[in-house]
């Protein structure tokens, strides 16, 4: 039986980045079969049962002073830069991630995928890779733009609308 989840980081609320690394906190369930996946919408920790795994996801950020005009954004030239990266988190009991830029490199073993270059202007980091544990897998998605994210956020809450979709991981057992 082919088992799937995927789960979309929505904004109920703005959440500014902080310096380094900022982890993904999904907030809903897009569609699900199985119960392989699982999401804790607290930490953002997805747990994978032993297995083989396709993986795809999303992840951006956005200019916001709290002063733009309805239904806009920010853009800026030059934007920061930045990208997301799908990490194992080994020990069951850590939920907190390094935030700086150089604690854990991109060249560490639990580094699974690093998504491609995105800007803070709502443009996307993109991620796909494959995926295969032995045991069960605790694993996150996190962003990052820049050691000074002035005015960056992860996710914004405007218009009255909690549906923006700012991080999305798509899972499907293999």
């Amino acid at each position: 039986m082919t088992e799937y989840a995927v789960f979309t980081e929505f904004s109920p609320a703005s959440k500014l980045m902080v310096p380094g690394w900022n982890r993904r906190v999904f907030t809903d369930t897009d569609a699900r079969k199985g119960s392989a996946i699982q999401c804790d919408f607290t930490t953002g920790i997805v747990t994978l049962a032993p297995g083989a795994y396709h993986i795809t996801g999303l992840s951006m950020v956005a200019y916001t002073t709290g002063t733009e005009p309805p239904e806009t954004t920010t853009i800026r030239s030059p934007a920061s830069a930045g990208y997301c990266r799908l990490r194992i988190v080994d020990d069951p009991t850590v939920v907190a991630e390094p935030t700086n830029l150089r604690e854990l490199p991109n060249s560490d073993p639990t580094v699974i995928s690093i998504g491609s270059p995105s800007t803070a202007n709502l443009t996307p980091s993109l991620l796909e890779t494959f995926y295969e544990t032995g045991k069960t897998a605790r694993i996150l998605l996190e962003h990052q733009s820049g050691s000074k994210p002035d005015q960056i956020y992860l996710r914004v809450f405007v218009g009255n609308s909690k549906w923006h979709a700012f991080a999305r991981i798509s899972i499907r057992g293999l």
